[in-house]
């Protein structure tokens, strides 16, 4: 049996790191760059404080509407954490943790430090590869030939008999 896949086998790094005293105009415009929805906000020993959003900085500036926006920091706008997951919780666990909240992203914390994010796709794409290993699993122990190239493809289909391809394409990845 293949084992569970993992938040780790699935996470990916942050594209944006903030710190507390991060300038908060400087963070909305390195959102904006990176067209970042949010960044995890940590101490410089990358323990998880926060995460800035793109909903905190709307908020900032919809209260700041008819007055000038002045700056400030990150840390007197960001969120708190209210979903994150570690490493080794199996991808169905991190599901449930998704279909709890309505985060797209999630923080990947081990011992209270930022390891990395996981996205729905990110869960969507492990979920994708850890069918296709299942299948491959399966049709090696029931002999079923593995298709490595399009020649492979090619000479499979020139032998079989039309049933034999029939299931061939049934079973394809």
């Amino acid at each position: 049996m293949i084992a569970l896949p993992t938040a780790r086998n699935a996470m990916t790094d942050w594209r944006l790191v903030l710190q507390l005293d991060t300038d908060l105009l400087q963070a909305i415009r390195d959102l904006v760059s990176r067209r970042a929805a949010g960044a995890p906000v940590v101490r410089e020993d990358g323990h998880l404080l926060g995460v800035l959003t793109e909903k905190d900085c709307l908020r900032v500036l919809s209260n700041r509407a008819y007055g000038e926006i002045h700056g400030g920091s990150v840390r007197e706008v960001m969120s708190t954490i209210k979903a994150e997951v570690t490493p080794e919780m199996d991808l169905f666990a991190v599901a449930q943790v998704f279909l709890e909240s309505n985060f797209p992203v999630l923080p990947v914390t081990e011992n209270g430090k930022l390891v990395g994010r996981i996205s729905r796709q990110d869960m969507l794409r492990e979920m994708q590869r850890f069918i296709r290993d299942q299948r491959r699993a399966k049709n090696a122990a029931a002999g079923t030939p593995q298709r490595s190239s399009i020649a492979e493809m090619q000479r499979l289909a020139a032998d079989a008999t039309p049933a034999q391809l029939a299931e061939l394409l049934r079973n394809r990845e």
